[in-house]
């Protein structure tokens, strides 16, 4: 049940999301986005913290995680090494709106995908989809208005 030293590789990625979603939410000065209707916004924050506390912790008793090979293992680091700076420059852009937030919404959504498949941790992939669906919706409701 235990990720061992990956715990801290993706917790140091988790953290990287979290403080970079922080400061380019206050550079950016882009108001947070929510939708109108309430259960997608609570489907988004289910499937955003369920992601983020998988990633690091195997909260699952019984269930066994791990790469497949050492080439998935270089997929992975090399995978959200460049998914973590994507997700860093497009903050440094997120004024243009339009392509820059869709691909804010993304690139995290990728990443936790690309951590549960090598990892083959399928809850992981299950939360990301959800998030990753939520998410999306909400940043298209946000940027063509509240018909959408």
């Amino acid at each position: 049940m235990t990720f061992g030293w990956i715990n801290l590789v993706n917790a140091v990625f988790a953290v990287n999301l979290i403080v970079m979603s922080v400061l380019g939410q206050k550079k950016s000065g882009l108001p947070p986005m929510q939708s109108k209707h309430t259960l997608l916004n609570v489907f988004e924050q289910v499937g955003r913290y369920a992601c983020l506390a998988l990633l690091v912790l195997p909260l699952l008793p019984g269930l066994q995680f791990g790469f497949a090979s050492s080439g998935a293992m270089v997929l992975w680091l090399i995978g959200a090494l460049v998914l973590l700076l994507t997700y860093t420059v497009l903050w440094t852009q997120a004024k243009r709106g339009g392509a820059v937030l869709y691909g804010l919404a993304t690139v995290p959504t990728v990443l936790f995908l690309l951590v549960g498949v090598l990892l083959r941790h399928w809850v992981l992939v299950g939360a990301a989809v959800l998030f990753g669906v939520c998410h999306t919706l909400i940043v298209r409701e946000t940027l063509h208005g509240n018909n959408a």
